[in-house]
């Protein structure tokens, strides 16, 4: 049961946000649906092992996530899925951008003076 309600909280406010989807269609929101299951079973799989490589992976993804922990916590479901999404996410930037480019548009978000402006 415990797993079940896991599950629920992931695909609700502490993740997809199920609620807020906008599909209309059936298809659609099976699709939505299969890809946040999917997220879901990955994020348990990365909370449950235990080897070193995956404990360093969930304290990547946890402090990606930005969320703070509950006390004596250092990872939680939702931290990871934020995190794998924000990583995911980045990964996805960097194949559309160089470094240089990456730099320049932090140089502005950031409020740097600029040469061209």
């Amino acid at each position: 049961r415990w797993s079940i309600e896991s599950y629920f909280k992931l695909l609700k406010q502490a993740g997809h946000d199920v609620e807020s989807w906008l599909q209309t269609t059936p298809q659609a929101i099976l699709r939505k649906l299969l890809v946040a299951s999917m997220a879901c079973v990955l994020t348990w799989r990365i909370k449950r092992c235990n080897d070193e490589q995956t404990t360093r992976v969930r304290a990547v993804l946890t402090r990606l996530s930005g969320r703070q922990q509950k006390r004596g916590k250092r990872e939680s479901a939702p931290s990871i899925l934020a995190g794998l999404s924000i990583l995911l996410n980045t990964l996805k930037l960097l194949e559309s951008y160089s470094v240089d480019e990456l730099k320049e548009m932090a140089k502005i978000a950031l409020g740097y003076p600029h040469e061209d402006v």
